[in-house]
């Protein structure tokens, strides 16, 4: 025992930030392992199972997305007043149409004051 207390009186601890640092490269360097490992299993399989492989993903991802936008319809229908926020928003983003121009042309020009001439440039 007393060898070990030796041996490990000589090591220095590391702080927090580097075991963290280490713990992070670590998964990255799992985490590419596993992936190489999966695409060379991609790679064994026939162009069907992959067809196959690929249409039941599609279909998993649109199962997800739809359970999740239920979950949010559900959630927003539940919150008292949240009809009534969303119409003030899409009140909010509407455009309103420009005011029709009068058919009375002639009033504008009868108010504008007469334009002068313009003095000719002088010449060197």
């Amino acid at each position: 025992m007393a060898k070990d207390k030796k041996a490990s009186a000589g090591k220095k601890k590391q702080g927090k930030k580097s075991r963290k640092a280490d713990g992070l490269l670590d998964d990255a360097a799992k985490s590419l392992k596993k992936f190489r490992k999966v695409t060379r299993h991609v790679g064994k399989l026939s162009p069907g199972q992959k067809l196959v492989g690929g249409i039941a993903l599609v279909a998993a991802g649109l199962t997800y997305w739809a359970k999740k936008q239920a979950a949010d319809e559900a959630a927003t229908a539940a919150l008292p007043g949240a009809q009534a926020a969303e119409a003030h928003l899409a009140t909010l983003t509407e455009t309103t149409p420009a005011p029709a121009p009068s058919l009375d042309w002639a009033a504008p020009e009868e108010a504008a004051a007469p334009a002068r001439p313009r003095k000719p440039r002088k010449s060197k």
